[in-house]
């Protein structure tokens, strides 16, 4: 073997071998206690919804180290009853963990927004490390989870004739995270989107009575390219929170209600 390659290897393994793979666990339904726990249920993660205002909210707790703590630190107080727990369990050690809740994004919290001519609904990802040794948690990532979108595109009988009875435009978005190792305190986030549209040439920022009728193959939803794509975002000691590695693209066509024109 080449000598100066050699060196080079032997200078890397260190460094390589702190980058351990990140313990992912799934999180399950425990009918018993109806919260959601991983395999060996030592922890368990929770939505309290039927207590005072200050006790409301998300909520780990782990029997091994016989501790509670509510992890929502947001000012703002939504209805915990619309927000579901992330399945997934990011393990830091025995007593950390990153931990997730899917909700309506801030900061008015709507499940849904109707307005003349369609509706919106989006769904976001609030991702916080839980330290039940301290008992303390922190945000330190929001990301777009979820979002639909059917906005109506006929506004006279006779779009309604052109289009064939095809007067809805759909619009989807769903992103998954999994858990990259990292030379950082915290794991890499490798969030991966699907953003689709129907008809296939629809489009918030267009006129939509200017279109063709849709064929029968334009109407099965089709993949958007920009809005479709895989991103890392990394862990940013100075600001305790992820950045993306790389520029997100804009897809406020698939996340906004209302979208500014471009």
């Amino acid at each position: 073997m080449n000598k100066a390659l050699a060196l080079l290897l032997c200078a890397a393994l260190p460094t390589l071998a702190t980058a351990a793979q990140p313990d992912v666990e799934a999180l399950k339904l425990d009918p018993r206690n109806k919260l959601y726990c991983n395999e060996q249920a030592d922890w368990c993660v929770g939505i309290k919804v039927d207590g005072s205002f200050e006790e409301n909210g998300p909520f780990a707790t782990s029997r091994t180290l016989r501790a509670e703590y509510r992890i929502w630190d947001l000012p703002d107080i939504p209805n915990f009853s619309r927000f579901t727990v992330w399945p997934h369990l990011i393990r830091l050690s025995e007593e950390r963990a990153l931990v997730g809740v899917i909700g309506p994004n801030g900061p008015d919290y709507k499940e849904e927004i109707q307005f003349p001519g369609g509706s919106f609904s989006r769904r976001d990802l609030y991702l916080f490390v839980v330290d039940l040794g301290d008992k303390s948690s922190s945000l330190v990532h929001l990301l777009p989870y979820s979002a639909k979108a059917g906005i109506r595109a006929c506004a006279n009988e006779a779009d309604e004739k052109r289009r064939e009875g095809n007067c809805m435009d759909y619009y989807r978005y769903d992103a998954t995270v999994k858990a990259l190792p990292s030379q950082q305190p915290y794991p890499d986030l490798q969030v991966t989107t699907q953003a689709t549209r129907s008809p296939a040439d629809a489009s918030r920022y267009a006129d939509s009575s200017k279109r063709p009728a849709p064929t029968a193959a334009q109407l099965q939803p089709q993949a958007d390219k920009q809005c479709s794509y895989t991103v890392t975002y990394k862990w940013k000691e100075d600001g305790s929170v992820y950045q993306p590695a790389t520029p997100v693209p804009d897809c406020a066509e698939f996340l906004e209600p209302r979208p500014g024109k471009k």
